[in-house]
């Protein structure tokens, strides 16, 4: 009885062979993907990666994550920010009142990417849109997104 098994794989494995069926992948997906030609992976390289924000201050959910990046921006007195959603699901919240986690100077209004009247656990900015701040009162705001503030989700803004 010994081999018999052995045998009986060599069998299955010939009879595949013999049908075209290997069972393996002869290009590996990378590979596949860098033997694109060069017009169609241009056209690509939009479906693989995230929107692009060459205007934004701050990535909200940059590779799919729970960050703001840069977490930390220094702006001056009157100079607005400009955040981009590369990922769905995400907010920015600067109210006291709506999460604990932020704060701001005393004489500064608190602002949100969504509106006064919404839930901010529930309101978020569509993947590849931005949203938009001016900031007027120095100080330091410290921001998170509501859902996963938890998570490390949060971001300071320090006006001078």
């Amino acid at each position: 009885m010994t081999g018999t098994g052995s045998d009986d794989r060599r069998q299955h494995h010939s009879a595949r062979r013999q049908s075209g069926v290997t069972g393996r992948r002869r290009f590996p997906r990378r590979r596949i993907l860098t033997a694109v030609p060069v017009g169609l992976g241009g056209s690509l390289a939009g479906c693989l990666s995230g929107p692009s924000f060459p205007d934004a201050d701050v990535i909200a959910g940059g590779d799919g994550r729970n960050t703001f990046e840069p977490a930390a921006l220094t702006v001056a007195v009157g100079e607005r920010v400009t955040w981009g959603f590369a990922s769905a699901g995400h907010n920015v919240c600067c109210r006291p009142a709506d999460d604990d986690e932020t704060s701001l100077p005393a004489d500064a209004e608190g602002f949100a990417s969504y509106g006064p009247d919404e839930s901010p656990d529930g309101s978020f900015v569509p993947r590849g849109e931005t949203y938009e701040h001016t900031f007027d009162v120095p100080g330091q705001y410290d921001y998170v997104c509501v859902p996963h503030d938890d998570l490390g989700m949060t971001g300071t803004v320090h006006v001078e």
